[in-house]
């Protein structure tokens, strides 16, 4: 009988949002994981705390003593303690470094890796399309090092292959949230009544569209603001908006200016999963004007359609999982006309969510973007089998 392959999984840090699928590649019984990062405190991102119970089974797999060098607290040059890792004397079945072409330390792991024999691969966004001929010319030059690439969505593998990556070394693995968790509240949320959930809404009969995210500039939530203005004229909706950021008093401003009384609600920043299911769960339609990334996972989790921009070169990777007119709706980027034209059509056809609408949304997340979908692509990179995706 053969033995479980040996993975050694180096990050920059451990990103919260990274635990469940960090856990279950721990946990998994077809491989043996080492995992591995440094910090970066001015980063301001919450990191998985590894001192708690669950993790003590695992505590000889998990190193956080990498020492991340960065400069400006924003560009990471160095990571001491990788080429101790590729130098090990027992060799790992596979190695999966950082994909950032800046991080001087992983172009020489790569080169040692595969100097002896050590398979070794990329995890990262790939190319996004929009770089110049020289950054472009360096990133390929940088993951052509590697003997395969993890990426987060089918539209970077196909720019790697258009740049002459082989399509056989490039696995799209997706990203994940509390998976489980939001699976297990699925039935137990149907049952709530949207009177319940938004007590803050004059009327709960009609259709409620969400943001969720930081109330900063790029997000342009203005544009939202006088979308919803203009589909009040003609449809009844309400708006509700989480998160907090710099811009929240400007758009509270602009909201008592331009939307009906009782039909918009600033909830300001919940970090609570249970009442975050709550609101996403009996929205509508959840609308990022800007970039969408995790909160098109977030959404879609809980059964809730989403709509945002279709300029994938702009987007962030999740926004892959949007199918347009099954569990959300396109708009072309910038065209405020568009994103009224999109949004209305879709309400019109589906004025309040249906089971049928949630499927749709469950459907993508189910498939793709859980830990046990990004378990299976570890594994088959440790075995050297074809890609899934």
């Amino acid at each position: 009988m053969n033995s479980k392959p040996t993975i050694h999984f180096i990050n920059n840090i451990a990103p919260h949002y990274m635990e469940p699928m960090i856990y279950q590649l721990l946990k998994s019984e077809e491989f043996n994981l080492f995992f591995s990062c440094g910090e970066n405190q001015n980063l301001g991102i919450k990191t998985v705390d590894f001192s708690t119970e669950k993790y003590k089974p695992y505590k000889n797999h998990i190193d956080v003593n990498i020492k991340n060098i960065w400069i400006k607290s924003k560009y990471l040059v160095w990571q001491k303690g990788i080429i101790s890792k590729c130098m090990l004397k027992k060799k790992p079945d596979l190695i999966v470094l950082l994909g950032e072409f800046l991080i001087i330390s992983n172009w020489i792991g790569a080169i040692i890796c595969r100097l002896r024999g050590i398979p070794v691969a990329f995890r990262g966004h790939g190319l996004y399309g929009n770089e110049g001929t020289i950054k472009r010319f360096i990133r390929v030059l940088f993951y052509k090092l590697a003997n395969s690439q993890l990426v987060y969505e089918r539209r970077s593998k196909g720019l790697l292959i258009n740049n002459g990556l082989k399509p056989s070394t490039i696995h799209v693995l997706f990203n994940s949230l509390t998976y489980d968790y939001h699976k297990s509240q699925r039935e137990q949320l149907k049952n709530l009544s949207k009177e319940e959930v938004f007590p803050f809404f004059k009327s709960t009969k009609i259709p409620t569209l969400v943001f969720t995210g930081r109330l900063t500039k790029i997000k342009r939530l203005d544009t939202l603001l006088t979308t919803v203005k203009r589909l009040q004229q003609e449809i009844e909706l309400n708006l509700l908006i989480i998160g907090d950021g710099t811009e929240r008093e400007d758009l509270e401003n602009l909201a008592q200016n331009i939307l009906k009384d009782g039909t918009y609600h600033f909830y300001g920043s919940c970090y609570d999963e249970n009442i975050m299911g709550r609101l996403l769960s009996k929205s509508d339609l959840c609308v990022s004007p800007g970039n969408v990334g995790l909160t098109a996972i977030h959404s879609l989790s809980y059964g809730t359609p989403v709509c945002t921009h279709m300029n994938y070169a702009n987007q962030m990777p999740e926004a892959e999982a949007i199918e347009n007119g099954m569990n959300g709706c396109l708009f072309e980027e910038n065209n405020l006309d568009d994103m009224y034209l999109q949004i209305k059509t879709w309400l019109i056809k589906h004025p309040l969510k249906t089971d049928e609408i949630a499927i749709n949304c469950y459907k993508i997340i189910d498939e793709y973007y859980n830990p046990y979908f990004q378990e299976k692509v570890f594994l088959d990179l440790a075995q050297q089998n074809a890609p899934i995706v």
